[in-house]
Parts: structure tokens; C-alpha cells; sequence
């Protein structure tokens, strides 16, 4: 959730998008990050939410995308639902996510593949030791179970 595209959405002069195009920006506002990237709330969710049918709150995307208030988002991010059930991901044009593309930065999405580690690159240095074969020297005295330490070489 990210309070700065939420206020950002709330705040916009009721000519720009009024009625229920505003409050589907904010549905969707409310899930962005902090730059305003990949939010996917389902259509359904919103609906639900807002007491409405899921035809209007497609109308009410439609009607932000043609605006310029929201944008398709990296569809990446919803790799891991079903794809019959996976939602579209949405961008909100925030001034944030605008200056930070302004200034030629790239946006990558987090990711953290199975078992690693976010900003590390596999490699721990200074870790590897290098493991030769050990020695087959066999040792001349005959092996010494751990009864016979305990109760004597008699004891059976």
C-alpha cells in the first residue's frame, strides 16, 4: 500500500475523473508501491468492494487508461497465479513514478528466486575450501566398537 498514490488519487480536481472511475483509481492507488508500480486488485475485488457490477469497473479502467491516470503495469508479477484466474497489473502515473522515469531510471522488479537471497549474488566469498579426497591409510590398530570401549573386548 502506498499512502503517497493514495492521497495522490484522493487529491486530483474532481474535473480530471469523477464518479466511479475515481474510485476504482483509488482501489488501485491503494495497492501501488511506493513509486506507484504493479498493483493487481481483480476486477471482481473491486466490485465487491464497491457495490457494483465487474462491467463497471472495467468501464471505469477503461476510462483511467484513455485519461493517462493509470497504465498496464509489468504482467511478470502475476506469474505465479493460475492464468485463468491471474488479474492485470496496473501502473498509477503518480508524480512520483513519473519523475523517477524522467530521470532515465529503469524500474526492475523485485524478485527472489527459490532459496536465494534479495542483492546477493549466489557466491559467498571467502567460503569455498577446496575438499580433496581423504587419505585411505588404514590405521594398524583393528577398529573398536563403541560396546566394546564400554563394557571391555570380553563382554559379548
Amino acid at each position: 500500500m502506498s499512502l503517497a498514490a493514495y492521497i495522490w488519487a484522493a487529491d486530483l480536481p474532481i474535473g480530471v475523473c469523477n464518479g466511479t472511475a475515481h474510485r476504482v483509481l483509488l482501489k488501485i492507488a491503494d495497492r501501488v508501491d511506493e513509486l506507484g508500480y504493479g498493483a493487481y486488485p481483480s476486477v471482481d475485488s473491486i466490485a465487491e468492494t464497491l457495490m457494483c457490477s465487474t462491467r463497471t469497473v472495467q468501464r471505469g479502467i477503461r476510462e483511467l487508461l484513455i485519461i493517462g491516470l493509470i497504465r498496464l503495469g509489468d504482467q511478470r508479477l502475476v506469474d505465479h497465479i493460475r492464468a485463468d484466474r491471474r488479474p492485470t497489473v496496473y501502473d498509477c502515473l503518480t508524480p512520483a513514478l513519473k519523475l523517477h522515469e524522467s530521470r532515465g531510471d529503469i524500474y526492475v522488479t523485485p524478485s527472489t528466486p527459490r532459496g536465494d537471497t534479495y542483492g546477493l549474488d549466489g557466491v559467498t566469498t571467502g567460503v569455498a575450501i577446496t575438499v580433496l579426497n581423504p587419505s585411505t591409510k588404514t590405521s594398524p590398530e583393528p577398529h573398536v566398537s563403541t560396546r566394546e570401549r564400554a563394557y571391555g573386548r570380553d563382554a559379548s
